[in-house]
């Protein structure tokens, strides 16, 4: 988790105490979902759409992840040109960042589960 740039030890402290064992989660939505970071689900009869962030994570980790994607914005050109392509979008820079999390949290659960170092040629 160290290798990504712009995450120090402060903030993969404060994952990793969050978080416990991420190898315990079987996917990152489970991750994102512990977080509060996924989206909420509106049904109503056969309708059904997504609707905003759910928060039913812990807010301590899910303000410390949107902390750490503001850093890692300046370090990282994969995240930087990720962020820039959604703006361009026409998203606003809240939703923006929502997404830099996902990111984020996705690829630190496949550095974590296969023991590997940040590469950006490999992250999509």
């Amino acid at each position: 988790m160290l290798s990504i740039p712009g995450l120090g030890e402060i903030s993969a402290a404060t994952i990793l105490s969050e978080y416990g064992d991420i190898r315990n989660f079987s996917s990152p939505n489970k991750m994102l979902a512990f977080a509060g970071l996924e989206h909420s689900i509106i049904q109503s009869g056969t309708l059904e759409n997504k609707g905003k962030m759910g928060k039913h994570g812990f807010g301590h980790l899910r303000y410390a992840i949107m902390n750490i994607a503001m850093t890692i914005l300046r370090y990282s050109p994969t995240f930087y040109d990720f962020y820039f392509k959604k703006r361009s979008e026409g998203k606003c820079h809240r939703v923006v960042l929502s997404h830099v999390c996902k990111k984020l949290i996705r690829v630190i659960y496949s550095l974590e589960k296969h023991n590997i170092n940040y590469n950006p040629s490999l992250v999509k």
